[in-house]
Parts: structure tokens; sequence; C-alpha cells
């Protein structure tokens, strides 16, 4: 009876050393996902994974975290694309109406070549000379504004061609990724089958 107490005691403690080892590295790898680049992650599973015959075991929970990551990611590049095209369509528009107002001036500054030397302007009499000067340097002002305007959306084009290389890029990794996931689950079950077949004919 004693040896019965001894034993089960020895079997109990060696049992509740090995759950709290394995809840202690399922807080690790909980704690090492919630961290990092969407890479890193992959990085971490592959590293952590265990081995068999030539063959990485992955957990479940962890690929759904590291795939959960990676929507998140998905959904922030969606967001920034849309951000991104607005800004773009704003201006679109913004350059429209600038290059209408250029014209518009072009249009005034050749009716004024043909007045007389004196103009009004709200109400006072100035020589042409000054009204040109003044004239102009609106004019440059509003081209400066349109190229500022075109650079900003230069700028947001490229930042926007980006996005969606980096998108297809991560799409890509995502589906590669799945797809060897998946055979290699597919390959390790079908050699844990073969094993378990062998082992009990």
């Amino acid at each position: 009876m004693k040896y019965f107490i001894l034993i089960t005691y020895c079997f109990l403690t060696l049992f509740s050393s090995s759950l709290i080892g394995q809840n202690k590295k399922k807080n690790i790898v909980q704690l090492e996902l919630d961290s990092g680049t969407i890479e890193q992650q992959f990085d971490y599973i592959i590293t952590k994974s265990s081995t068999f015959k030539d063959f990485q075991l992955i957990r479940k929970t962890s690929i759904l975290k590291v795939k959960d990551h990676t929507l998140d990611s998905l959904k922030i590049l969606k967001n920034k694309l849309i951000q991104a095209n607005k800004s773009i369509t704003k201006n679109e528009g913004s350059i429209v109406q600038l290059k209408s107002k250029i014209q518009s001036l072009n249009t005034e500054i050749g009716i004024i070549s043909e007045e007389i030397d004196s103009i009004s302007l709200f109400g006072t009499l100035i020589s042409k000379k000054t009204y040109i000067i003044i004239t102009w340097s609106i004019i440059a002002l509003l081209l400066l504004t349109l190229v500022l305007v075109i650079a900003r959306f230069k700028k947001n084009n490229i930042t926007t061609r980006q996005n969606n290389i980096e998108l297809e890029n991560i799409e890509k990794e995502f589906e590669n990724f799945r797809k060897k996931a998946l055979r290699k689950e597919q390959e390790t079950m079908r050699k844990l089958q073969n094993e378990i077949n062998k082992n009990n004919p």
C-alpha cells in the first residue's frame, strides 16, 4: 500500500510539473506572437515548432494568431490605400481649379494689356506696371501652389503604388505559407497514420 501511494504521488508530481511547463510555454508563445513584425512572428513559429522526421509541427493556435495579425495588417493597409485615393481625388480637383484660375487670370491680363495705362483697382487708379506686378505675383503664388499640389499628388501616387506592392507581397507570402503549412500538416498526418498502422497490425 505504501508503494502504491508513493508511486501515485510521484506520478501526480510529474504530471503537474509537465502541465505547468506547458502553460508557461503557451504564455511565452502568446507573448512572442503579440509583438514584432509578421515576418518575425512567422520566423518565431518556425523556430519554436517541433520537428518530426524533417517536418515542422506548428501549433494551430499560433498559426491562427499570426493569421489574425496578418489580416489586421491587411486591413490597415487597405485603409491607408483608401485614404491615399481620397487624397489623390481631392488633389486632382484642386489642380483642375488652379488651372482654371490661371486661364482666367491669363485672359484678364490679355484684356488689361489693351487698355490705357491707368487702371482702376478697387476704386483706386494705379499704373499699369504696378498692376502687372501685382497680377504676376498672384500668378506666381498660384503656380507655386500648383507645383506643391502636383508634388504632393506624385508623392501620394508613389505611396499608393508602394502600398499596393506591399499588399500583394503580403498576400502572396501568406498564401505560400498557408499552402506549405497545409502540405506539411497533411504529410505529417499521413506519416503518423502510417506509424500507427505499423505499430497496430
